[in-house]
């Protein structure tokens, strides 16, 4: 299996870029898996809807292959979501006060549907679905889903590194009682849920049902990025929006997306990072 997977892109009907890089560091084989797919949904591209997915590869590379091949799609159409959709007046525009319980129910339903094909599938034991972060990129908004605590998302908003996720490290998931995020529009859980249920999660570092926060879009917002726990536990939310901002604005040069998201991958091995280091980095300047 080969050692790095690059790519690069544009998505035409809303002019937002992408870049991605995937290294697969000390391990024997590049088990990260990495997704992008524009404006898959059926009001696509006036809902201008776009997938992206980082899915680390822990459980093996099957498991991450499948979910990048099959969870957008379950978004679009598990258990009727994409019939809601398509409706003349789908229920969450019809009813704007809950969006994020609509976005919930459409990503918690996707993910089950994806798991359950997992599950189908896994010959001489039980498959388990990978650690994710995924984020539904919107005009107004983004819809983030996490699970595992080894992959994350962060937004350069300003000159903030805002972390929309909980901290990407399996072993201090027990203490994140509290999303630092920003302005988050809604979320699945709140910080009395979290207190409950941490003293659990110190001792249960993998939960397949994903946390699913709706976030508003700002003006100041510069560029997202997804990553898996091989970049994250050796480089800060700060340290990569600065690394990246600064790759982006001080050449005379263009630099391609692809390239700064290797170098940033590049980055982490050289602070000490052993793992596969799979990143995602989607700038919004473009996107209007």
């Amino acid at each position: 299996m080969s050692s790095t997977m690059l790519a690069t892109g544009m998505f035409s009907q809303m002019q937002l870029p992408y870049g991605i890089a995937s290294l697969k560091g000390r391990l024997p084989a590049l088990t990260d898996a990495v997704g992008h797919v524009p404006s898959f949904s059926r009001l696509s591209p006036p809902m201008a809807m776009d997938f992206f997915g980082v899915f680390d590869g822990s459980f093996g590379a099957y498991s991450a292959r499948h979910q990048v091949e099959r969870l957008h799609v379950a978004v679009a159409v598990a258990q009727g979501i994409e019939d809601d959709l398509a409706a003349e007046a789908p229920r969450f525009l019809e009813f704007p006060q809950d969006v994020v319980g609509w976005w919930r129910k459409t990503v918690l339903d996707a993910f089950r549907l994806v798991d359950d094909e997992l599950v189908a599938k896994a010959v001489g034991g039980v498959a388990l679905g990978s650690p994710t972060v995924m984020a539904l990129v919107l005009s107004d908004y983004l819809v983030v889903a996490n699970r595992g605590a080894t992959c994350g998302a962060v937004i350069y908003r300003g000159e903030e590194a805002v972390q929309l996720t909980s901290e990407p490290r399996p072993e201090k998931e027990g203490q994140n009682a509290e999303n630092p995020g920003g302005h988050v529009v809604g979320s699945t859980s709140n910080l009395e849920d979290h207190m409950t249920t941490s003293h659990a999660i110190l001792f249960k570092p993998y939960d397949p049902i994903p946390e699913v926060l709706v976030v508003d879009r700002k003006p100041q917002d510069k560029f997202l990025i997804l990553a898996s726990s091989g970049v994250w536990d050796h480089v800060t939310p700060l340290e990569a929006c600065s690394f990246i901002q600064t790759r982006l604005c001080t050449s005379p040069i263009t630099i391609p997306l692809t390239i700064i998201a290797k170098e940033l991958a590049e980055l982490a091995m050289c602070n000490g990072s052993r793992r596969n280091a799979t990143v995602t980095i989607i700038p919004f300047n473009n996107f209007v």
